[in-house]
């Protein structure tokens, strides 16, 4: 799709038939494609767009491996709650091959079709709905002319979409040594965090981290739809003041966004730094952002602050955005820092 002059889709049928696929649209949020075949078939599977119960037996097809066309047998076991996108959590074991083949009901009909594996006897399925979507958009729109437009229209709708969620809810605060900071910001995110305080170390660290665990696929060298950010509680007893600010110093470095690893794909970062008050304490501020080269509009985003005015303790907090348009980059970033509040 990037490179059509270097590729060509072609099928190889059951009886050894051969023919021309036309890619007619995609769907890159869900990873999905319409693929039309010539000539078409008279026997195809139909859509199940109804809800199913938990624990209902469902069948995913694929080629695992490039080895033989099977069937896994599993259930289902609703959606998955943790994601930004609807996604049904399979019982069954997908293998590498089994991407993109469907899932179906005891029925034959098409309930999802296989894109992701977690782990042992645990795998994801896109939702037919998603497929059902695309399929009348090729039937009233005929085919797609410029891919990389509809990846980019894509992409600036889904970030909108998700920045409006956070931005116009409330935020819960959490403390975090003697401030306060934001808590879960959606459902979607996963947060944990964890201490460091060893006995040969001069200063104890306590760490909250939150991310998306979704990502968005473009290419082999380009993933995007990463967010994350990530506080850190910084104190020591046995450090004098020069002493906790090369500490400090050393772990102020910023957090990676999704991987793009082609300078076709992406600028440079560009860095600014600047100090500023918040919550009656002076910060450093440290921000980066580098254009999208393809789709315009779009970038990937970092933010790290800390405290530059206390010699013993400090909050290090660090965000990372990635396809994000700059306005809600802007957005995120001022109802972030706003919603740091010193306790004392």
């Amino acid at each position: 799709m990037h490179k059509p002059e270097k590729f060509r889709l072609e099928y190889v049928a059951h009886d050894g038939s051969e023919g021309d696929i036309v890619l007619m649209d995609i769907d890159v949020i869900h990873d999905l494609a319409i693929l039309k075949i010539d000539p078409l078939q008279k026997q195809f599977f139909s859509f199940n767009l109804d809800d199913l119960s938990k624990g209902e037996q469902i069948y995913s097809m694929g080629n695992p491996m490039d080895l033989s066309m099977l069937i896994i047998e599993g259930n289902y076991n609703g959606l998955i709650q943790q994601s930004r996108y609807k996604k049904i959590l399979f019982s069954g074991s997908l293998n590498p091959g089994m991407s993109g083949g469907p899932a179906f009901d005891d029925q034959g009909r098409i309930i999802g079709v296989n894109v992701a594996k977690s782990g042992e006897q645990l795998s994801f399925l896109v939702p037919v709905s998603g497929l059902d979507l695309l399929y009348k958009r090729v039937i009233e729109s005929g085919a797609a002319k410029d891919f990389n437009q509809i990846i980019n229209t894509d992409l600036i709708k889904d970030q909108q979409a998700f920045y409006d969620q956070i931005l116009e809810r409330e935020w819960e605060s959490e403390e975090l040594g003697d401030v306060l900071v934001s808590g879960k910001l959606d459902e979607s995110l996963k947060c944990w965090g964890h201490t460091i305080d060893e006995k040969d170390s001069y200063y104890i660290g306590v760490h909250k981290h939150c991310r998306s665990e979704d990502s968005i696929y473009i290419s082999n060298k380009m993933f995007t739809g990463g967010f994350s950010y990530d506080y850190e509680w910084i104190t020591t007893e046995r450090l004098n003041r020069f002493q906790f600010y090369t500490v400090v110093e050393d772990r102020y470095s910023h957090a990676g966004a999704n991987r793009v690893s082609d300078k076709e794909d992406a600028t440079n970062y560009n860095c600014e730094e600047s100090f500023v008050e918040i919550s009656d304490h002076s910060w450093k501020v440290s921000t980066c952002m580098r254009a999208y080269k393809k789709y315009e509009g779009l970038y990937d985003v970092l933010l790290m602050l800390t405290t530059v005015d206390l010699n013993n303790k400090t909050l290090l907090a660090k965000a990372a955005m990635s396809g994000v348009s700059k306005e809600n980059s802007v957005r995120f970033i001022k109802r972030f820092l706003g919603e740091i509040q010193w306790k004392n």
